[in-house]
């Protein structure tokens, strides 16, 4: 196993940039949850994460239990942002290289679904979300920083399709993928 390498994503998870003007905003760990539990279930079995519905729903689901009231439900800007970590890159739809690698940022779904093709994480993060031991030590990593404390309520998370309550400031572009049960 990659010791050095592993330790490296540890820090990665734990030091994730995030918005702090209104309270921290848990919008690129609750990204990171809905991506791993996508590669548990087997819905991501290529190191290719689309901006599609199963993740959107995924994402939603997760904030509704754990989002904050100070902050909108959006997955488009972290889904773009998360890059700042040097995991996180982007394979660009024809014609809109450039407009990735020029350091513009995308603001609304649109924009990075436009642009967008899908993200991929580093090769080495993505065995290591494959592999379930591993997977289960960054989770612990990603919610002790993120979510202390809620260990045992993010697996029950994980292992339903249900959403709590409909998120607060559900933007309109999303509201489709919201499905509660």
């Amino acid at each position: 196993m990659k010791i050095e390498a592993l330790d490296y994503y540890a820090k990665k998870f734990q030091r994730l940039r995030v918005d702090r003007a209104h309270g921290v905003a848990p919008h690129k760990p609750i990204l990171l949850l809905s991506v791993i539990e996508h590669i548990q279930r087997r819905i991501i079995t290529k190191n290719q994460i689309y901006l599609e519905s199963k993740l959107i729903q995924t994402f939603l689901k997760y904030w509704s239990y754990l989002g904050s009231l100070n902050h909108r439900p959006d997955i488009s800007r972290p889904f773009f942002h998360m890059r700042s970590g040097k995991f996180w890159h982007f394979w660009a739809n024809s014609s809109y290289e450039h407009l990735i690698s020029s350091g513009v940022k995308l603001k609304t779904f649109a924009e990075v679904n436009r642009a967008i093709r899908y993200a991929y994480l580093d090769e080495d993060l993505f065995e290591f979300l494959c592999q379930p031991d591993i997977r289960g030590s960054l989770t612990a990593v990603l919610i002790s920083r993120w979510f202390p404390g809620q260990y045992a309520l993010i697996e029950e998370i994980s292992q339903t399709d249900r959403f709590r309550e409909p998120p607060a400031y559900l933007p309109e572009d999303f509201s489709e993928f919201y499905r509660p049960q």
